[in-house]
């Protein structure tokens, strides 16, 4: 957010930022040429907070998944050039986006926006071997994710989900997972940097660099089918962060996110484009520049998520200062301190921290990586 506003500063751009009080507490709003505080995670709650404001917009960001369709109702309202009511809900929706790109002839997993057991079930008798999974149609951060290899393992899966509230049931896609980054420039999608992507388990993102290992050519088909699917959902302003695999048949696309990458992704790909800000490159945009310039991709970064294990409680930290002192280290941080309990990782809100690092090479990117993590120590008392 540093970032935004000062890149935006630059180019005599004034920011309004909003978000509910709690999330503020102890924000530096001067970051902000004036801040609402509101429920920016509710439409109707957005619109009546925010529509008696009064300024020449160029442009509206969200930076949270909960925010997109709050965005774009108040983007309607105000006139704001930003991610549209219809693109919003498309791409909040799982099941509309997949069927929205199988429509536009991109490569798709069979899926089925199930509203319960019974149909779950002749979806996996129709589409078998399998395995399929299993997700919230409006999830985020791989949170209630589940693999079901058989019919027989549906009931499990089925345990905890709402009653009544439909579920996402599709094919397992088998293959390496990445991420394509990049913004919308004068009405055309341009993709500034291609992640790779490492999980745990539960789907549980683990870490990313950039770029991926990907060749000239992997590349320009990676970037034409990204482009083709950010036009087929209509999304014609801002960032876009659009996940995807690479299959032994090629490209399959995943979830689409009006928004910027998270996990530091914004910050890794100024750093392998030395002289790049991302974030005013989309204001120069929006203030209706024929062209911006994209510096040249010469180096790498790449972050890891810290996770602690096994579950219980965390007696003591050692190293942390020592790799926090790292002269190839972006960033770093750590969620927990001794006394806190470990808990298992079921989703992204449960890792334990974080380090980003730069380098020449995606193979330095690592080797620096695993020497960073390789330095701290956590000690855990195992859960009764």
């Amino acid at each position: 957010m540093r970032r935004l506003s000062e890149q935006a500063r630059r180019r005599g751009v004034q920011l309004i930022g909003a978000d509910a009080p709690a999330n503020l507490t102890g924000v530096d709003t001067t970051m902000f040429d004036s801040v609402v505080r509101c429920n920016v995670e509710d439409s109707a709650a957005a619109v009546d907070e925010l529509r008696s404001l009064t300024a020449d917009f160029v442009g509206g960001l969200a930076f949270r998944d909960l925010c997109i369709e709050p965005l774009a109702a108040v983007g309607e309202v105000l006139g704001i050039p930003c991610v549209s009511p219809l693109t919003a809900r498309t791409t909040r929706n799982k099941d509309l986006c997949r069927n929205r790109l199988r429509q536009a002839g991109l490569p798709q997993p069979a899926s089925l926006l199930a509203e319960g057991r019974a149909e779950a079930l002749e979806f996996l008798h129709e589409t078998a071997p399998g395995p399929w999974i299993i997700k919230p149609r409006d999830g985020m951060g791989s949170a209630d994710v589940d693999l079901v290899r058989s019919p027989a393992e549906l009931e499990s899966a089925l345990l905890g989900r709402p009653d009544g509230k439909p579920f996402l049931i599709e094919e397992f896609v088998s293959g390496p997972e990445y991420s394509a980054e990049g913004l919308v420039l004068n009405g055309r999608p341009a993709v500034v940097a291609l992640t790779q992507k490492s999980v745990g388990p539960r789907f549980v993102e683990t870490g990313h660099r950039i770029p991926a290992d990907f060749s000239a050519t992997q590349e320009e088909g990676v970037c034409e089918q990204v482009q083709k699917a950010v036009s087929a959902v209509g999304l014609t302003h801002g960032f876009f962060h659009v996940e995807f695999w690479m299959t032994g048949a090629g490209v399959v696309l995943g979830e689409i996110h009006a928004r910027p990458g998270g996990a530091f992704i914004p910050t890794m790909t100024e750093y392998v484009r030395p002289g790049m800000e991302l974030y005013g490159i989309y204001v120069d945009d929006a203030l209706g520049a024929e062209s911006v310039h994209i510096p040249a991709l010469t180096r790498s970064a790449g972050m890891r998520h810290i996770i602690v294990e096994p579950p219980g409680r965390l007696v003591s930290v050692s190293g942390w200062e020592d790799a926090h002192s790292s002269p190839e280290l972006i960033a770093a941080g750590l969620a927990v301190g001794p006394g806190d309990e470990i808990t298992q990782v079921s989703w992204s809100a449960d890792r334990h921290g974080f380090i980003v690092v730069g380098g020449a090479s995606g193979e330095e990117v690592d080797t620096r990586l695993d020497r960073i993590r390789d330095r701290i120590t956590f000690e855990v008392s195992p859960a009764q």
